[in-house]
């Protein structure tokens, strides 16, 4: 297999299709699913923002958060890992679903914002925090043996991390993040899933540690972003 493998398509549509090749062959997915979070609010943004207040855009809204773990669950190996970020108000619901198709929630790790958007910062905390689910498959309920390799003297859920500009995705993570998860979780040539790749920072991750990476992309624009992101010094396959 090539070691880059991008799809502009349905994840749900993709993720059925892969099961016919690569069933029991991902090592670790790492996704950033829509949050079904963004509204029309009366307060704006950062000014060096390119979004107005919490509006992402269409692609957040009215999104069916769970689906797609039953499709991608099929693909992970025995005692893989899979991480899901999402809002705190879905996780249990992401929770309930993944156990049901055989993914076990480990831990709720917490990435810690260094540089948070103040919105109104009279009224409210402010919102420095995000979350995401780490959870093991074992169709047999008892994971065994996932790969984890310790950084540091031990592992903590809670993540230092930045806001990163909205220039190529208005809800882009920090690749320092996605490095240290795919250290922890993963090997060198290990195959690496993201159902939703936006602009490609997992794949970009991998792409430093020499891991194999199969990105699934539905917005054309963030596609191509990720593509040309991902083109440089790398073997790569695209699906349209």
């Amino acid at each position: 297999m090539e070691n880059v493998t991008l799809y502009n398509g349905d994840c749900v549509e993709v993720l059925g299709s892969l099961c016919d090749t690569h069933k029991g062959l991902v090592d670790c997915i790492i996704t950033d699913p829509p949050y079904n979070i963004s509204r029309e609010t009366n307060f704006s943004s950062m000014a060096s923002a390119s979004r107005n207040g919490m509006d992402f855009g269409e692609w957040d809204k009215d999104f069916d958060i769970t689906q797609f773990i039953s499709y991608a669950s099929p693909l992970l190996k025995e005692n893989g890992n899979m991480v899901i970020f999402n809002a705190w108000e879905n996780l249990g619901d992401i929770k309930r679903v993944c156990e049901e198709n055989h993914i076990f929630v480990k831990r709720c790790l917490v990435l810690n914002k260094s540089n948070p958007a103040p919105f109104n910062r009279d009224r409210m905390f402010v919102n420095d925090v995000e979350f995401a689910l780490w959870g093991v498959k074992n169709s047999r309920g008892n994971p065994t043996g996932w790969t984890f390799n310790r950084q540091d003297v031990f592992e903590k859920c809670c993540i230092p991390a930045t806001v990163q500009s909205s220039e190529l995705h208005p809800t882009m993570k920090d690749v320092n993040v996605i490095l240290k998860l795919v250290k922890i979780l993963t090997n060198e040539d290990d195959l690496v899933l993201d159902c939703f790749m936006g602009s490609g920072t997992t794949g970009v991750a991998c792409k430093i540690l020499q891991r194999r990476f199969i990105g699934i992309e539905l917005d054309k624009h963030y596609f191509e972003i990720a593509s040309d992101r991902l083109s440089k010094s790398v073997q790569m396959e695209l699906f349209n």
